[in-house]
């Protein structure tokens, strides 16, 4: 059977749908412009406030953490404490101080420092000195210093500074420092560790080898003390 073809000009219409898709196409690339376009509004106006580039980007790490370093305390220094000597300079008298070995002593111008100096004279015993006790009361773990000017009118005399401590009648613990010394003033200075709390400190100025006829002036004692348990080796300065 053979099939006829109907004219041309009565063929059904043939759809395109190239048009459509180039419309769409169209479309597509109108809104990608679009956004692209809103998009540089935005960051151009984010670019234009004040804030600085921290404030605008989001901080993708977690800040690092602020250490406070507070400055040490400074250590207090050691407080010494004050010279229990009222009248280290003998400018009142004499008074609590006694004689040893049968020694004379008396009150004498020509003081290192002030008005007033000690002066001690032998005796008819031997070890002629000076002594004071219950100057203060024995801590522990505290170091007491005594210092002493001392000058002979004759050269060649030997001085020893003692610090000990008393307790019940009883000494114990002496600290002594020797020096030869002549007519000008040396200063002698001896350290002494705290050993029985509650003991009284005393301190004794000798001179064993004086000779008749001579005397030891004694001037400007002073007794230091300060927490602590080291004791520094004592000297004597010219």
């Amino acid at each position: 059977m053979l099939q006829r073809t109907p004219p041309r000009h009565l063929a059904p219409p043939v759809r395109i749908h190239t048009r459509a898709r180039d419309h769409l196409l169209v479309e597509s690339v109108l809104a990608l412009v679009a956004i692209v376009i809103a998009s540089v509004i935005v960051v151009g106006a984010m670019l234009d406030r004040p804030e600085s580039s921290a404030a605008r980007l989001p901080n993708l790490l977690p800040p690092a953490p602020t250490t406070t370093r507070v400055a040490p305390a400074a250590s207090s220094p050691a407080t010494a404490t004050a010279s229990p000597l009222a009248d280290p300079g003998f400018e009142a008298g004499l008074e609590g101080w006694r004689t040893l070995g049968g020694a004379a002593l008396e009150r004498v111008g020509g003081a290192r420092e002030g008005d007033w100096a000690a002066q001690l004279t032998r005796g008819s015993a031997r070890w002629p000195g000076l002594s004071r006790s219950g100057i203060l009361k024995v801590r522990t773990r505290h170091v007491y210093h005594g210092t002493v000017w001392v000058r002979a009118t004759r050269p060649g005399t030997t001085v020893q500074l003692n610090l000990f401590e008393v307790l019940g009648g009883r000494r114990f613990a002496v600290d002594t420092v020797g020096a030869v010394v002549g007519d000008g003033w040396r200063r002698l200075e001896v350290a002494h560790e705290g050993h029985r709390a509650g003991a009284q400190l005393a301190v004794e100025i000798l001179a064993p080898d004086l000779a008749g006829g001579t005397q030891l002036l004694v001037d400007d004692l002073g007794i230091e003390g300060k927490p602590g348990t080291s004791i520094t080796a004592p000297h004597t300065s010219p």
